[in-house]
C-alpha cells in the first residue's frame, strides 16, 4: 500500500499502532525478547503434534493436550466439552451455503473452574481447531498477567488474538481467518465459508511478519500458509524492515 503523500502504513494508522504497543507491552509482560528466542514456530507437523488414532472428542484432546504443552500450560486443570452449531443454510433443493454460524470456542470461569469449548465440526478441520483451543488458552495466558493491555478491556479479544502470534500459533489463525471452498456430495452441492477469531487475513501476515522478524527467522513460514497469507506477509516484512524504529520497542522489551 504505498500512499501518494508519503510513507503509509501497512495496517490502518492507529490499528497499527495499538498492534505495535500491545505487542511491546506482552513481550514486556511475558519474558521480553528472550521468550520470543525460546517460542518457535508451531507448524502443522508431527514434530508438534504426534499423530494419534483417536477420533471425535477424544482426537480434540489430544490436539488441546499437545497445544497446551506448547503454550507451557500443561499444568493447568480445565475440562475441554463440545459443543454443536448450525452448519448450514439450504438454498434450493441441491444447493447448500455452509457458514460455520455459532462460536468456534468460548473461555468461562464458573466457580472457581475453568471450561473450554469447542465447535464439535472443527474436529474435521484441524488448522482451525488448533486456531480455536491456541485463542482460548490464550485468553488464560492474559488472565495471569493480571491487568488488561493497551486499549482496555474493549480491546480484550483483539489483544488475544496478538497473544496466540506471540505463542507462536500465528501459522494456524492466519490459515483459518477466511475461508471460501465449494462441496459436492450425494446430496447436493454448494459453497462453504467460515471465519475465524478478530484478525484479517492482513492482520495476521504483519502478526506473523513481526515474529518471524524478531526471531531473525523471515521466510520460515512460506511454506505453510495460504498464497495469499505469503504475498502479504513477504510485503509486511519488507515494510518492518525499512522501518527499524517499530522495531525498536519490542526489542528493547525484557
Amino acid at each position: 500500500m504505498l500512499g501518494l503523500f508519503g510513507k503509509s502504513r501497512f495496517l490502518d494508522e492507529d490499528f497499527e499502532d495499538w498492534f505495535l504497543e500491545t505487542w511491546a507491552w506482552l513481550m514486556a509482560k511475558s519474558g521480553g525478547m528472550q521468550r520470543i528466542r525460546d517460542t518457535p514456530l508451531v507448524t502443522p507437523t508431527r514434530d508438534f503434534f504426534p499423530p494419534t488414532e483417536a477420533i471425535g472428542h477424544e482426537k480434540a484432546l489430544h490436539v488441546f493436550e499437545c497445544v497446551k504443552r506448547l503454550m507451557g500450560l500443561q499444568a493447568w486443570d480445565c475440562d475441554l466439552v463440545a459443543k454443536t452449531r448450525a452448519t448450514s443454510r439450504q438454498v434450493n433443493e441441491y444447493l447448500f451455503v455452509n457458514g460455520g454460524g455459532g462460536a468456534a470456542g468460548t473461555f468461562q470461569v464458573q466457580g472457581g473452574k475453568v471450561t473450554i469449548t469447542y465447535a464439535s465440526d472443527l474436529v474435521d478441520l484441524p488448522m482451525a481447531l488448533v486456531s480455536t483451543l491456541a485463542h482460548e488458552l490464550a485468553h488464560y495466558r492474559l488472565a495471569i498477567l493480571g491487568e488488561h493491555g493497551p486499549g482496555g478491556p474493549e480491546a480484550h479479544e483483539l489483544a488475544t488474538e496478538l497473544a496466540v502470534a506471540h505463542a507462536g500459533f500465528a501459522v494456524f489463525s492466519a490459515n483459518s481467518a477466511f475461508d471460501f471452498s465449494r462441496h459436492s456430495d450425494a446430496m447436493g452441492s454448494g459453497w462453504k465459508t467460515s471465519r475465524s477469531g478478530y484478525f484479517s487475513d492482513r492482520t495476521w501476515a504483519f502478526a506473523l511478519a513481526l515474529f518471524l522478524t524478531l526471531r531473525g527467522e523471515e521466510g520460515l513460514a512460506d511454506r505453510w500458509v495460504k498464497p495469499i497469507i505469503k504475498d502479504m506477509m513477504k510485503s509486511a516484512t519488507k515494510y518492518l524492515n525499512k522501518r527499524p524504529e517499530l522495531l525498536a520497542p519490542p526489542r528493547a522489551a525484557s
